[in-house]
């Protein structure tokens, strides 16, 4: 009898249910051409359109590090704090691509404003031992209480009271319900506006959204090759993530202007202004004029900067188009490098 497990037909793929874990990934699977077909956000099941051997089953971002655990779900989208909290229960769960792009945060350490003789994470040795002297106990609010306790065990902390609570923590000080939080954060904002601050060596994780999987189930995916729907879907999402922020850029001379030497400049200075894929080609014009083209990929948002002086190196003409997809030849795929780490013999069941 064959282990449910293993991914015989359909491929379970968990998405977060709502938020912006769900909508970035959304769109990277959208743009790839893996478009989720989901009815309402109360439907918990859907499809990917013209890809009928995955399925998409949609729940909390806790819940799905389980559900890939456990091997219900084959591949699953959520955050890597949460991931890392509950890495050493599992085991068969293994991350498939740790950044995704979007949904960048950290966990850290934050202090009240007014601990002014708190700057680094090394005070708190000092602060746990003296409560526990005056026969005080420290407290510390996390969601996050396995990452927590690591990092404080690297610096030599062990005199703490750890509060679980699934609540907004900004506020446990204030209330004396803890001294001190542990939680996520972005900006910072929401800290500085509860009169909190974050101290050095106290970035306990950086984290972003990430695709996982489980283990065994992978294996058995990789044994179907690069062109199984495994590779196809991770080649697609790599293509997709290369591209992200980037234009093409097509930077044309006119065919009556300046020659090969100002190709070569403009492909300087765009290298200096950090463009990528840099190359140079002919043109011509309409009556047979040679003249020259320069392509790149280069970020979005330095393209405007970029045009006046590329008409001063002798363009005439400056497009910018959004790239879909981006393939290197000599770029490592992600494919490539999980059916390097996973060994499908040692998986099989």
């Amino acid at each position: 009898m064959s282990d449910p497990r293993l991914p015989v037909d359909p491929i379970r793929i968990a998405l977060p249910s709502k938020g912006h874990l769900y909508e970035g990934v959304v769109e990277i699977l959208k743009t790839a051409g893996y478009k989720v077909r989901r009815a309402s956000d109360r439907q918990y099941e859907a499809t990917i359109a013209g890809h009928p051997r995955f399925h998409v089953v949609f729940m909390r971002p806790t819940d799905i590090v389980t559900q890939v655990e456990e091997g219900r779900c084959h591949l699953g989208v959520t955050g890597m704090d949460l991931f890392a909290e509950r890495a050493f229960e599992a085991e068969q769960a293994t991350v498939v691509v740790e950044d995704l792009g979007y949904g960048g945060c950290r966990l850290v350490v934050a202090v009240p404003e007014s601990w002014i003789d708190v700057t680094h994470v090394i005070d708190l040795v000092d602060l746990t031992a003296e409560f526990k002297d005056s026969g005080r106990t420290f407290r510390v609010s996390t969601k996050y209480p396995a990452l927590t306790q690591a990092h404080f065990r690297k610096w030599g902390i062990y005199y703490y009271q750890l509060i679980d609570s699934d609540g907004a923590l900004e506020l446990h000080p204030t209330l004396g319900i803890a001294d001190i939080i542990v939680d996520l954060t972005s900006s910072g904002t929401t800290l500085k506006d509860n009169r909190l601050r974050e101290i050095k060596g106290g970035i306990v994780l950086e984290s972003a959204s990430c695709l996982i999987g489980h283990a065994p189930s992978l294996a058995s995916l990789i044994e179907e090759g690069p062109t199984g729907p495994l590779a196809l879907l991770l080649d697609a999402m790599d293509g997709v993530r290369a591209t992200d922020g980037m234009l093409h850029l097509e930077v044309v001379g006119s065919p009556a202007g300046p020659g090969p030497e100002t190709a070569a400049a403009v492909s300087a200075y765009l290298a200096e202004q950090g463009a990528q894929h840099i190359a140079r080609g002919e043109v011509w014009g309409e009556g047979g004029e040679p003249g020259w083209r320069v392509t790149a990929l280069i970020a979005s948002k330095k393209l405007t900067a970029c045009q006046r002086a590329l008409f001063r190196l002798g363009a005439s003409r400056v497009v910018g188009l959004p790239a879909r997809f981006v393939f290197d030849r000599d770029a490592k795929t992600t494919f490539d490098a999980l059916r390097e780490r996973i060994s499908a013999a040692e998986f099989r069941r």
